[in-house]
């Protein structure tokens, strides 16, 4: 009785261990303006709602201004080394992984690299944003790699034109 109690207690041990070695935790990295860059565009990444990050398995950080640039990277980089995927809610800020948010899109919406998706940590929250704006569809996060990831070209324009703007008035 001694022996199978003795057993039986190393095998659970032993499940619990084995099953702790499956799970990462991958955290989001904060934005650090003066040095982050768009692993895809170059640009500067804004400490902001548009940011988006992948963490790597080895660690790592990569930083995206807009989160097409990140599917983006996804797309010429398939090699199965992320670790995890993170956005901004939209109205907090707040790091949130891909996985368990709720996205908006309409070819009106505005970010960076005109991709015109903007996230939200609750369903509420982008069904709201949708009701208030009177515009946008809403993208369950399972449906983002379907997505036909086109910048707009007619946002571009306007984004293009209002850094020329702000950079005349300096």
């Amino acid at each position: 009785m001694k022996k199978s109690v003795k057993n039986m207690g190393i095998i659970i041990i032993l499940t619990l261990l084995l099953a702790a070695c499956g799970e990462d935790n991958y955290e989001a990295s904060e934005v650090n303006e003066d040095v982050d860059t768009c692993e895809v565009c170059n640009m500067m990444v804004p400490n902001n709602q548009h940011a988006t990050q992948i963490v790597l398995e080895d660690g790592r950080s990569l930083m995206f201004d807009d989160l097409g640039c990140l599917y983006k990277w996804k797309l010429d980089n398939q090699d199965g080394s992320v670790g995890a995927e993170f956005v901004r809610d939209f109205h907090t800020e707040e790091w949130i992984e891909i996985q368990n948010s709720f996205f908006v899109y309409d070819k009106d919406i505005m970010t960076p690299m005109a991709y015109n998706i903007i996230s939200f940590k609750e369903e509420s929250d982008a069904k709201t944003f949708i009701e208030t704006e009177g515009k946008g569809v809403l993208i369950a996060a399972d449906n983002l790699d379907t997505h036909h990831w086109e910048r707009n070209k007619e946002m571009m324009e306007k984004n293009k034109e209002m850094m020329n703007h702000d950079h005349n008035e300096e």
